[in-house]
């Protein structure tokens, strides 16, 4: 069974072209999804093509902001493209920002003997606890202008504010209808699992529509409460369940330069985030040590 990788983009071409070539593999098919802001990158997108992979970039896309429901429908839109295409192995969600920092051949190796488990992060530590809680207690309105740089932020933020302030003094807590987990976005999932997060789509939606960062929240959620719990691949804080390299220490997150090459290529994980054009060497020596045949 072949791999699905669903990508999204935002900017970085130069990194996004470099991923798509190390993922262009016959074992492969990739799902590109691009932010409908992004008008300069889906236009140098458009003649992309692949020699071995094969490549799906959604048209319908979508306009994402950071921490909005828009993040999570951009998810199921990936995963329902591809399950159309027929059953894969593991879908793969990266950003356009990632590189994989292994090879092809390992990477297969890697999930075929570990087939079955559930490649999701999950963050336990009490201060993501606590962070958990606030965001899915309380209604989050104008998620869609939380960005300085967005031209409603000044206008839309005393009224997101004073919302909150005003759900704290009356203390009120959204229901828990569930029993809420919280960690990195991105992941690597069964055929089965993504099956049945599709058909968790019309809760996700509704519960997470109002929810602050939805995308760390939804899919651990839904896999925490599943009959698939029992295949969470590693439960710890440092991105090692999803089996991505992130560095949250020297960054929000740290963006991988030169002098970072041998830490790369001695991790356990497959996957690193996040990589920058600022950056190309990096990017050129991992291409050049795992490029495709």
């Amino acid at each position: 069974m072949k791999h699905a990788y669903l990508i999204i983009a935002h900017n970085e071409y130069s990194i996004l072209k470099s991923l798509l070539a190390m993922l262009d593999d016959e074992r492969n098919d990739i799902y590109l999804f691009i932010d409908r802001r992004s008008r300069m990158l889906r236009k140098k997108m458009r003649d992309c093509r692949l020699s071995h992979a094969g490549f799906y970039i959604i048209q319908d896309s979508l306009k994402l902001y950071w921490g909005d429901i828009s993040l999570v429908e951009a998810e199921f839109i990936l995963m329902e493209t591809a399950l159309k295409h027929g059953s894969y192995l593991y879908y793969h969600l990266l950003s356009g920002a990632d590189l994989p920092i292994k090879s092809q051949d390992y990477i297969h190796d890697f999930f075929q003997r570990n087939a079955g488990k559930e490649f999701v992060g999950y963050w336990q530590s009490t201060e993501h606890q606590k962070d958990l809680d606030r965001k899915v207690s309380r209604y989050y309105l104008f998620t869609k202008s939380l960005r300085p740089n967005d031209k409603w932020h000044a206008f839309t933020m005393p009224f997101y504010n004073l919302v909150l302030i005003f759900q704290k003094l009356i203390r009120f807590r959204r229901k828990s209808e569930i029993g809420f987990q919280k960690g990195s976005q991105w992941f690597s999932i069964t055929d089965d699992f993504c099956r049945y997060i599709v058909k968790e789509k019309a809760f996700v939606l509704k519960r997470f529509k109002y929810t602050l960062c939805p995308d760390e929240i939804f899919v651990q959620t839904i896999l925490w409460n599943s009959p698939f719990k029992g295949n969470i691949y590693r439960l710890d804080n440092n991105n090692g369940g999803n089996m991505r390299l992130i560095d949250w220490t020297r960054g929000a997150p740290y963006v991988w330069r030169q002098q970072n090459y041998e830490e790369l290529l001695q991790a356990e994980q497959l996957f690193a985030r996040k990589f920058s054009s600022e950056h190309m060497e990096v990017v050129e020596l991992i291409r050049k040590k795992f490029r495709n045949g």
